[in-house]
């Protein structure tokens, strides 16, 4: 199995979840409901805690409260403390990082209050992260053997969004007939998805040689979709390997934006329901380098456009449009082959210590897993 097979195959898996999102979230939402908190906390690194930033206002939304994310360095330093009474989830998806680990251990360790549970969200439940947690959950990933992963963050964000939404039901907030309401929203989700697997198949196509400029990028984005800016400026960094930023909107034309040149690329995302000052800023950016381009559910018929549609509930955007870096990335690391890290960067490896032992084990597993179970 391939990157770009775990890309494809996303949309069955999130398909497959959404049908059994109440068996799935189950265990996640009693510990919520059990917690009588007034906010959430998310504790996550690297893409979970892009997943968490994608996620985040649909939470926001749907449970009318404030949804924090932090990452496990700051959590443990500083941010245990506010947002008070929060109800604190730390999400491994490998199940292996160390510094989630320690997130855990800090908690059980009274500091966010005795009494607290250690609430872990994982793809692999049987990683070490187990004998850290009071409570385990499965978030629903099933088998992804590539380290770089796809089909685990769009899961993820389905998974966190489906959480807010049957806990935000227990808790009297919403009716039955808005939960039915937004489940027929991640539906169309869904097929925007699938939509946008075949568009950037098309636009992979026709930009081919733009799109394989060795040079710095730029990934700007607001509201979920900055989470989706986090996630493509890592998949440009550790796949294709190239230099790339992120930001939102206002913050890149207030200094990131004085970097551009002709052969600079540039990915601006739309607002969720659309942005005259975003389209204008692209359509200015496009005269300084042909590498702006402008993923959009609302196309303007403007140079440089990739148009994505939009889910009915504009705050699962993130979903169809993290399908643009992710094809990006799967598809051009393989064609310009750019696996393969700096040998002094692969020599620091074992010494810089992010997964607990065992990880490459468990990879190897997976890999052979994937083998039996998707026959590849």
């Amino acid at each position: 199995m391939k990157m770009l097979d775990y890309v494809v195959m996303a949309n069955s898996r999130l398909r497959e979840n959404l049908a059994r999102a109440v068996e799935l979230t189950d265990p996640l939402v009693k510990a919520f409901t059990a917690s009588a908190s007034a906010a959430v906390r998310i504790v996550a690194s690297g893409s979970s805690r892009h997943s968490a930033d994608c996620a985040r206002d649909y939470m926001q939304d749907i449970l009318g409260m404030q949804v924090a994310v932090v990452t496990p360095e700051a959590f443990i330093d500083r941010e245990h403390v506010f947002p008070r009474d929060a109800f604190t989830m730390v999400i491994s998806q490998s199940g292996f990082s160390t510094n989630s680990i320690a997130a855990l251990d800090f908690i059980r360790g009274g500091g966010c209050g005795e009494g607290v549970q250690s609430v872990a969200i994982t793809g692999n439940p049987s990683a070490p992260i187990r004998d850290h947690a009071d409570v385990v959950v499965d978030y629903g990933v099933g088998v992804e053997s590539v380290d770089f992963v796809t089909m685990g963050v769009q899961t993820l964000v389905e998974f966190l969004m489906l959480f807010a939404l049957y806990a935000s039901h227990v808790i009297g907030r919403i009716s039955g007939e808005r939960v039915d309401r937004e489940l027929r929203c991640f539906e169309s989700a869904f097929d925007a998805h699938a939509a946008a697997l075949r568009a950037c198949e098309e636009w992979m196509d026709e930009e081919k040689l733009t799109l394989s400029r060795r040079v710095p990028a730029c990934v700007v984005g607001n509201g979920p979709n900055y989470g989706v800016a986090e996630e493509g400026a890592l998949k440009l960094n550790e796949c294709i390997k190239i230099t790339a930023m992120h930001s939102e909107g206002e913050e890149f034309v207030h200094g990131p934006q004085m970097q551009l040149t002709p052969d600079s690329l540039l990915f601006m995302l739309d607002d969720p329901r659309g942005s005259e000052r975003l389209a204008n800023l692209h359509a200015q950016f496009r005269t300084v380098t042909k590498g702006a381009f402008f993923i959009t559910a609302h196309p303007r018929g403007i140079e440089g456009e990739l148009a994505i549609p939009a889910p009915t509930n504009p705050l699962m955007c993130a979903i169809p449009n993290l399908v643009a870096f992710q094809y990006l990335a799967a598809q051009k690391t393989e064609e310009l082959e750019r696996w393969e890290m700096h040998p002094y960067v692969r020599a620091l490896r074992d010494t810089i210590g992010t997964k607990a032992d065992g990880y490459e084990d468990s990879i190897h597993a997976l890999e052979e897993r994937a083998k039996d179970q998707y026959g590849q």
